[in-house]
């Protein structure tokens, strides 16, 4: 018990800071005020929250199992999520579109056809031009667009969201199942940030159950959901940003305890809704097939398995799909533009831009210039060595053991940990994806990263300052410590490594021939 009060403490700590965080979100008012934005107070809190976190962590990790800990950590963790639940966006205005998504697919219109600029220009042009509006859109077109019209000025609240939506010329990136969620919350509780808030709460809970599920399935102690449920990074960024990575993490959750337990296609299933909910995790459907060719009683399971997948992503994009290539147009836009908090690959950007001087050599896909589509390239080249090489280890043909051993979910989390490292989008809830993965493997440089990605917030109070040039530091104070701790808990790996490259051929371990 005594041990226990540890716990307790750390957690009620966390409670008033988030009580903390929540009062000071009244602040944080859309379109004034700026210069005035306690941002350095949000971080001053967000840091002492990481560190309460921390030693919970640690505290998890050194003491044994303790079931009634295990009831402590969901409380708290519960308590952290209701007195957050009610706060305004710090910062993040991605919430705005999710919103508008919903109402619009809600209302029979396709989310991907419109930019919501489309909405705006809409009135003017008939007024104005009408020849015009005639020679660009069809009679469908002008019946979408007079609905989406309506829609935004609605009411106060509707006018008031739809005018904070971020990049409005372009049409929506998010996949169909964030486009399912959204329409449900809409038809529930249209332009309620709290609503959607409170459906994010579902898919977290069922991200922590599979979370438990998977640890006890791998007999390792429950109370490692802590790293979980307890992070900040994850409070803050679904239940204050209001970000939708949680949808996929759910999703991807469920994934992994079924892959765990052989269940190969409820395992694909629900993989192919975690790529539904953002594209990430599609770097790990090889992985999950050369699990299913291990089982020599069914040859043709990866087939299936595969068919599983494709029919699930096919089946949920068929709606969308009657306007062609034009529903992806959002994701295209957003993956030749945006770059945002990058580490490895602004250093590869900068190699082959400022260095190699290929900036200025334009018209490349999927990239602005050449510079950006060699550092893509580079990306692409590193993400599929990585994976021959997991796919490549192993013995062929071998037969996995029920559950599968942790070092075949390890495997899961080097890709998905990667893809994050060499994103030209590093954002903070982007990393959410890895934390499932620290309940299992609770490496202490990632879980500082979670910490340290913090810093994001601070390139704001920079902006609203007006002293940018100190902007470009920022993802080195970010990512320079995870680095540095990484390499220091590989040190012997890689020592070990390099031994047994250095080791002359025969002298191998075992007895002396006689």
């Amino acid at each position: 018990m005594r041990q226990r009060l540890t716990l307790i403490f750390l957690g009620t700590a966390s409670l008033l800071l988030y009580l903390g965080m929540t009062a000071l979100s009244r602040e944080f008012n859309w379109g004034q005020g700026y210069a005035d934005r306690p941002i350095l107070s949000y971080l001053a809190l967000y840091f002492a929250l990481f560190g309460l976190y921390a030693g919970a962590a640690a505290w998890v990790l050194k003491n044994p199992r303790d079931r009634p800990s295990f009831w402590v950590i969901l409380l708290l963790g519960l308590l952290f999520r209701a007195v957050i639940l009610p706060s305004q966006q710090i910062q993040e205005d991605d919430v705005y579109r999710y919103l508008w998504d919903g109402k619009v697919f809600a209302n029979g219109v396709n989310p991907y056809e419109y930019a919501p600029k489309q909405a705006t220009d809409f009135k003017p042009l008939k007024i104005r031009d009408p020849e015009k509006l005639r020679q660009t859109y069809d009679e469908r077109n002008v019946r979408d667009l007079e609905r989406l019209n309506e829609l935004k000025w609605e009411n106060d609240t509707a006018l008031r969201f739809f005018e904070r939506i971020n990049h409005p010329a372009v049409p929506t990136i998010y996949p169909p199942l964030a486009q399912f969620v959204f329409r449900a919350v809409a038809l529930v509780r249209p332009d309620s940030i709290l609503a959607l808030r409170l459906a994010f709460l579902a898919f977290d809970l069922v991200a922590l159950a599979f979370i438990v599920l998977t640890l006890k399935t791998l007999g390792k102690d429950p109370n490692l959901c802590l790293v979980y449920f307890w992070s900040p990074l994850i409070v803050k960024e679904t239940f204050n940003s209001t970000h939708l990575d949680i949808l996929g993490i759910a999703c991807l959750c469920g994934s992994i305890y079924f892959l765990a337990r052989k269940s190969f296609l409820p395992a694909l299933l629900l993989l192919a809704l975690s790529v539904l909910g953002k594209l990430y995790p599609l770097v790990l459907l090889p992985l999950y097939l050369k699990e299913m060719s291990a089982e020599k009683s069914r040859t043709a399971y990866p087939i299936l398995g595969a068919a599983v997948f494709l029919g699930t992503v096919a089946a949920l994009y068929a709606p969308f799909l009657d306007i062609g290539r034009k529903a992806f147009e959002g994701l295209r836009a957003y993956t030749v533009h945006w770059e945002n908090n990058d580490s490895l690959f602004a250093l590869l950007v900068y190699f082959f831009g400022d260095v190699l001087r290929l900036k200025s050599v334009e018209g490349f896909p999927l990239s602005t210039n050449l510079a950006t589509f060699l550092s893509k390239a580079a990306v692409a080249v590193v993400l599929l060595g990585t994976l021959i090489y997991l796919l490549s280890s192993g013995k062929a043909g071998e037969e996995r053991p029920d559950p599968l051993p942790t070092r075949t979910l390890k495997s899961l989390f080097v890709m998905m940990a990667l893809a994050f490292l060499l994103s030209p989008v590093q954002n903070p809830w982007y990393l959410g994806w890895s934390v499932p993965f620290l309940c299992l493997f609770p490496h202490r440089s990632w879980i500082l990263l979670t910490g340290l990605t913090g810093l994001y917030y601070l390139d704001f109070y920079f902006d609203y300052q007006e002293i940018r040039q100190y902007s470009v530091w920022i993802p080195w104070f970010e990512y320079a410590p995870f680095y540095l701790l990484l390499a220091m808990e590989n040190r012997a790996r890689l020592k070990k490594l390099f031994a047994r490259k250095g080791r002359p051929s025969g002298t191998g371990e075992g007895p002396a021939n006689s």
